[in-house]
């Protein structure tokens, strides 16, 4: 599917900002941005989009379900490309990398703890904070 029929399916109008922003996730596959990244890399290309209009992008596109925002146990906010799967991070705090994974023996425990306490779930994520190998063999 194209961007223009995704955020028309959203029911959003394809305006430059919207496209320019969800072809940068499309291009790049699995990154995570924030949003002063984000306009940054657009704004190469345009130089008339501001930082507040990628915020406003931004908000409307996870709205819609095309991006989901991650916020971090630093309390940083980045983005990335909603697949509509769950998936946990691994944060290198040497380099900055993120990297994606998924463990169903994970999720499973975390089904179970929230049943065991009559919890109901609306959102959630595991971010795990380390060194990545490269960051290890670089310290030794």
């Amino acid at each position: 599917m194209t961007i223009h029929e995704d955020l028309q399916n959203a029911g959003l109008r394809a305006t430059r900002p919207r496209v320019l922003v969800l072809d940068l996730f499309r291009t790049h596959g699995h990154i995570h941005l924030s949003a002063e990244q984000i306009y940054r890399r657009v704004t190469e290309e345009v130089r008339q989009m501001s930082l507040p209009t990628v915020y406003r992008v931004l908000g409307q596109l996870v709205g819609v379900g095309l991006l989901a925002s991650v916020t971090f146990g630093d309390g940083r906010t980045v983005y990335e490309l909603s697949d509509g799967k769950h998936h946990d991070h691994l944060i290198c705090t040497g380099c900055g990398r993120v990297q994606e994974f998924f463990d169903p023996v994970i999720d499973a425990r975390q089904a179970a703890v929230a049943s065991d306490l009559d919890f109901q779930v609306a959102n959630r994520q595991l971010v795990l904070f380390g060194l990545c190998a490269t960051c290890r063999r670089h310290a030794s």
